[in-house]
């Protein structure tokens, strides 16, 4: 079994997801080639998008179980700060694809639908999450500027 993250911080799942937007990415330079050996990069970049959805679940669940919470506000409010950024963004990315893939059907934009708009929808997990997260750990600054 693997191991609880000590350190509270983007870095527990951002490798598997860079090793995902790599494949991504190639699948995309391979469909422009017009090789038909995208539609295999485009599992991979899923398998790893989902290990990389794991581990922040994971890491939001390490940093539930914190007995010091208080003392790491400013680190577990930066987490989910940065995260919801992150995946904010890659959903942005995979729906915006899908939906340029739309008219492209009988050129392999079946694949992309098919990968694209799932994969979209897991990240909205996260970013919900994320966002729940931020507002529970808000900062003390943003808790006095209201009061002024």
């Amino acid at each position: 079994m693997l191991k609880q993250p000590d350190g509270i911080s983007i870095f527990n799942y951002c490798f598997a997801l860079g090793v995902s937007e790599v494949f991504f990415l190639s699948s995309f330079y391979l469909s422009i080639l017009d090789v038909s050996l995208f539609a295999i990069a485009l599992p991979f970049s899923a398998l790893f998008l989902i290990f990389s959805l794991y581990l922040f679940l994971r890491t939001h669940k390490s940093v539930k179980n914190l007995p010091n919470q208080e003392e790491r506000r400013r680190e577990i409010h930066a987490f989910y700060h940065q995260s919801i950024g992150i995946f904010t963004i890659i959903f942005s990315v995979l729906l915006f694809t899908a939906l340029a893939y739309i008219p492209l059907m009988e050129n392999g934009g079946h694949f992309y639908l098919l990968y694209c708009l799932p994969m979209a929808l897991l990240c909205l997990i996260p970013s919900i999450i994320s966002y729940k997260g931020m507002k529970l750990f808000k900062l003390e600054t943003d808790r006095n500027l209201t009061k002024i």
